[in-house]
């Protein structure tokens, strides 16, 4: 019998039972692309993480969905490299930041593993190349699109210098700005229209977002949406996260690069997602997305 060990994190956060879960099985070889899929699936989590040996980088994270994998995540890389800090697998140190490299489908990225009173504290990567995809103006997609958030037209914020558009680091989402945090706390989602739309558009879901915030600290909060990916909402969307930041100063939405991304609190798991973008309007140079994360379980899978 094979057996294979998994910790649970709760990541974009420092408490336990809130942000983001995750299952990372740190010792993945052996396992065949369709038992990865299928440990995911069980995992039933948005993302499930397999750690791997690397020629090119300190390890080779393989991150899956329950429908699929991914070439690249936010909150699992941020959780991953936590936990392998955790275990040893990065030199550790009393206070600073050791940076390392890792691989990812989408390519090698570095991430920075900052440690405090010698544990490890917070996680930081560097996002893939910033993209500004297609702007979504077609009026009847926009009608579609409120009636698939549950929402009406008027409680969209767009406009030709905040459009609704298509954004990637790595995985594209469809950014949508709303009026008002009460607004985004009204998102009820038809799970099939919403997903026709984001899909028609080669997005993986919707990132809905509004300038009002739960935290005077904080200067955005966002709700991600990916019903097709069995994900009908997700409490921290540190992929979706880092487009959204970009996004952002891209077009000048915002006058800090340096800021803090509230999610997850309309589902009862406050998530805090750290955002460090290099660039300006019209020209982004790096997007770099950090947070903290908590061990909260650990266990075994068994095959035969």
């Amino acid at each position: 019998m094979r057996k294979y060990e998994f910790y649970q994190l709760d990541v974009f956060t420092d408490t336990a039972f809130a942000g983001n879960a995750l299952a990372v099985f740190p010792e993945g070889g052996g396992l065949s692309d369709e038992e990865m899929q299928k440990i995911a699936r069980e995992m039933n989590l948005s993302e499930t993480v397999f750690v791997l040996p690397s020629e090119k980088a300190l390890r080779r994270l393989r991150i899956f969905t329950p429908m699929r994998e991914l070439p690249l995540a936010g909150h699992p890389v941020v959780g991953t490299w936590n936990l392998l800090a955790t275990l040893g697998v990065v030199p550790a140190q009393a206070e600073g930041t050791v940076t390392i490299q890792q691989e990812l489908n989408l390519g090698i990225l570095p991430v920075d593993i900052e440690y405090r009173d010698e544990k490890t504290f917070q996680v930081t990567m560097t996002q893939g190349a910033f993209e500004a995809g297609a702007v979504i103006s077609d009026e009847r997609d926009i009608s579609r699109l409120a009636q698939g958030l549950g929402l009406d037209a008027a409680d969209l914020n767009f406009s030709a210098d905040l459009p609704i558009q298509i954004v990637s680091t790595g995985i594209k989402a469809l950014d949508i700005p709303l009026v008002s945090l009460e607004a985004l706390g009204r998102c009820r989602i038809n799970s099939s229209l919403l997903s026709e739309i984001y899909l028609s558009y080669g997005a993986i879901g919707c990132y809905v977002f509004a300038f009002e915030t739960m935290e005077e600290t904080s200067r955005v909060h966002a709700r991600f949406f990916a019903p097709d990916d069995n994900i009908p909402e997700d409490p921290a969307t540190g992929s979706a996260a880092g487009s959204l930041s970009g996004y952002l100063i891209y077009h000048a939405a915002i006058d800090a690069k340096k800021f803090t991304i509230e999610q997850g609190d309309f589902m009862k798991r406050p998530s805090r997602i750290y955002a460090d973008v290099t660039g300006e309007k019209g020209n982004i140079e790096k997007v770099r997305i950090g947070g903290q994360s908590v061990v909260v379980a650990k266990g075994e899978v068994f095959f035969d």
